[in-house]
């Protein structure tokens, strides 16, 4: 019985080594290009906020034939307009993404998804140039939830990897309670954004 175990154990260490000595660790950093805008019902009519300063730092850890599992630690600056009133919200996102590609030489087209958690720390708005301070009542949420899916394609130079990437975000959190005073309002964020990341590949 205890050889049983150890041949157990012998396998499940083999298997682990072998999948390290396959795969590639990556860290990069990235800034992103971001269409920012809610999701709502019934319809207020809010209008897009443009935003380019979306920085991050990021890890993945890839299979070298087709898979790869990508994290991060993003610091956004998004928001919407609403009636001549500029809502600007500052979070800290933490994404967790599975990638299919397929390695052509130095060139990798692939796709992404998964899910992504969130902290808004800080929110302000903003009217006639002028900005004034955002009053959080016990109806805003701070924490948010939801979906990330995209595409992008990467580069290879030696140890280096330029990955240009297009991505939508959607939170399946609100942004205020929805019920409030007897109305019902669901408000949710979303996120277009074209990033570029250069990564350094350890152990190739």
């Amino acid at each position: 019985m205890k050889n049983k175990y150890v041949v157990i154990v012998l396998l499940f260490v083999s298997f682990a080594v072998s999948a390290t000595v396959k795969a590639q660790h990556y860290v990069g950093i990235k800034d992103a290009y971001g269409i920012m805008g809610i999701a709502t019902s019934p319809d207020l009519g809010a209008d897009a906020l443009t935003t380019v300063f979306n920085p991050g730092i990021v890890y993945r850890y890839e299979h070298k034939k087709y898979f790869a599992i990508q994290t991060e630690l993003n610091y956004l600056a998004k928001g919407y307009k609403l009636d001549d009133i500029t809502h600007r919200i500052y979070s800290y996102e933490l994404p967790l993404l599975a990638q299919g590609f397929v390695r052509l030489g130095w060139f990798r087209p692939y796709v992404t998804g998964g899910a992504f958690v969130g902290y808004i720390y800080k929110r302000k708005l903003e009217m006639d140039g002028k900005n004034y301070k955002y009053k959080t009542d016990n109806y805003d949420n701070r924490f948010e939830y939801g979906i990330v899916g995209g595409a992008g394609m990467a580069f290879a130079i030696s140890r280096f990897e330029l990955q240009l990437e297009w991505r939508y975000q959607h939170a399946f959190s609100f942004l205020r309670d929805p019920h409030i005073e007897g109305t019902t309002q669901y408000i949710n964020s979303t996120q277009m954004m074209i990033s570029l990341t250069l990564f350094y590949c350890f152990g190739k």
